[in-house]
């Protein structure tokens, strides 16, 4: 007999009778006419071209921008006197998009589950500047040639550093405008398996506003674990061909199911190309971005990244640490003096709150923040009900916060001063959740390896759902981090935390 794919004995309580197949509710979109009037139009060839024409029309204009700011920049520099020249700059946009183009910049995005400009940087780096080089050589010629305006070296590296911040800035509007249209919309995407796995993978997609979940669909459904109410079985997994066409679903992922890894394969080849298929691997846990697929003679086998960082990553870290503290201390310095004066005119007390954190081996640092609550606050906490579960203490209407503090909460600049703690060292910027002693002290077994690292002014368990996260996902998240730590990963972080501060959710 085969093994269930992606079998997990977490997810494997008995089992129980399964609803009627023919249930197809969406809850995210009950009304399916709507969405069915909206199909022929959503899902075809034209609209993915409309995608791809928005992104590169936005790549084309930030590129234009790049070029013509970069060589303006280039005369101020050099004392040119030829700033008319510098419109014509944007003749050469076409060649970046060409060479952005032949690095599958245009095709890549969609087999994605969320729309997403980081994965890309690399690529973005290496095809600016491939296409900077090229047009110091064509730009030669065609100024000898035409007349056209040259570019030298200088000009070129302000061309590339602003084209590296103008194009993710300008792709990411691109597809929030794509997502709004009225013809592409949302990704529809259904969830093969069910428990606990499946459970948390539509919890994510749906927190993230860019898909639309359809639903899920098993054979065997598990009794301790079923997938929230809040999501609806769409059918039983023969009727996987079916609910797509109907449900309009244009990428599948599949999570944990107990099926037959032949039996759910062949479902899985029947569906049309243009569905896309995501698989959450086994042992998710372990797998991060520094995890590379090997292929053992046809056979492909995921490497595991080693739990440790060696001396040159922990200096790139601390490097990056260092850096962004003192600009941004520098940066935010008149908000700050302002969220000092608001909280002194406002409310009785000092303006920073001090509290003893656990950090990096166990050691003891004082954590600083802008205080958000009533002077005292300490003394009324056996007053109110803890409304999350494990040893972490949070009340989602705190009577004890200010006016001032609650907004200072929501927007996270309650926490500038902890770049104090990340610039002597006792914090990082991306880490582990920094718990209070009494917390971290309920904290053991493989979830106390959090302790390797220095904690974090952000992490996973920020951009993943901040305090509406349960304990034990919290623990997860850590111990996912610590346990697959790289450069990159703290990069994708640090790229995703404004746009879940700015969303102000989970926050409190």
């Amino acid at each position: 007999m085969n093994a269930p794919l992606n079998a997990n004995p977490v997810d494997s309580p008995p089992t129980q009778a399964m609803p009627a197949p023919g249930r197809r509710l969406s809850l995210l979109n009950p009304v399916k006419a709507g969405r069915a009037d909206s199909r022929a139009g959503r899902n075809g060839p034209a609209p993915r071209l409309a995608a791809q024409t928005a992104l590169l029309l936005a790549d084309f204009l930030a590129l234009s921008v790049a070029l013509v700011a970069g060589s303006l920049l280039e005369i101020l520099v050099t004392g040119g006197s030829a700033p008319l020249h510098a419109l014509a700059m944007a003749v050469y946009a076409p060649l970046f998009v060409a060479v952005m183009g032949a690095y599958g910049l245009y095709r890549r995005g969609r087999r994605r589950l969320l729309g997403s400009s980081f994965p890309d940087l690399g690529q973005i780096l290496h095809s600016v500047a491939v296409s900077s080089l090229v047009m110091l050589f064509v730009a030669g010629g065609l100024n000898r040639w035409l007349g056209l305006p040259r570019i030298d070296r200088t000009g070129v590296l302000f061309v590339g550093l602003l084209a590296l911040a103008a194009v993710p800035l300008a792709r990411r509007g691109a597809r929030a405008v794509t997502l709004r249209g009225a013809r592409t919309g949302p990704s529809h995407v259904l969830v093969v398996g069910s428990g606990m796995v499946a459970d948390r993978v539509m919890e994510r997609l749906a927190q993230s506003g860019e898909v639309q979940v359809v639903g899920w669909i098993d054979d065997n459904t598990y009794v301790d674990q079923l997938p929230s109410p809040r999501f609806d079985q769409q059918g039983r997994l023969p009727d996987l061909l079916r609910v797509v066409k109907e449900n309009d679903v244009d990428h599948v992922v599949v999570a944990f199911t107990p099926t037959s890894e032949s039996g759910l394969a062949m479902l899985l080849r029947a569906l049309p190309s243009d569905v896309r298929i995501s698989v959450v691997p086994r042992m998710f846990d372990l797998i991060s971005v520094r995890s590379n697929i090997e292929d053992l003679r046809g056979l492909p086998v995921i490497d595991v990244a080693p739990p440790e960082l060696g001396p040159v990553d922990r200096f790139a870290k601390r490097a990056l640490d260092i850096i962004v503290s003192m600009l941004g201390l520098a940066i935010l310095a008149p908000v700050g003096l302002a969220v000092a004066v608001a909280i002194k005119l406002t409310s009785r007390g000092p303006v920073l709150f001090s509290q003893p954190r656990t950090g990096r081996r166990g050691k003891t640092f004082r954590i600083h923040k802008f205080r958000t609550m009533e002077a005292g606050a300490e003394s009324r906490r056996l007053s109110l009900s803890n409304e999350v579960d494990g040893p972490l203490f949070k009340v989602r209407s705190d009577p004890r916060m200010t006016r001032v503090g609650r907004f200072l909460r929501q927007t996270s600049l309650d926490e500038i001063p902890q770049l104090l703690n990340v610039l002597v060292g006792e914090m990082s910027l991306v880490g582990p959740r920094p718990f209070i002693v009494a917390e971290s002290a309920e904290i053991r077994g493989w979830a106390s390896k959090r302790f390797d690292v220095r904690p974090g002014m952000t992490g996973l368990w920020q951009v993943s759902g901040r305090n509406d996260l349960p304990f034990e996902e919290l623990c997860r998240l850590d111990y996912a981090y610590v346990a697959s730590w790289s450069l990159w990963w703290d990069l994708r972080i640090l790229w995703h935390t404004p746009g879940v501060v700015f969303r102000r959710k989970g926050a409190y």
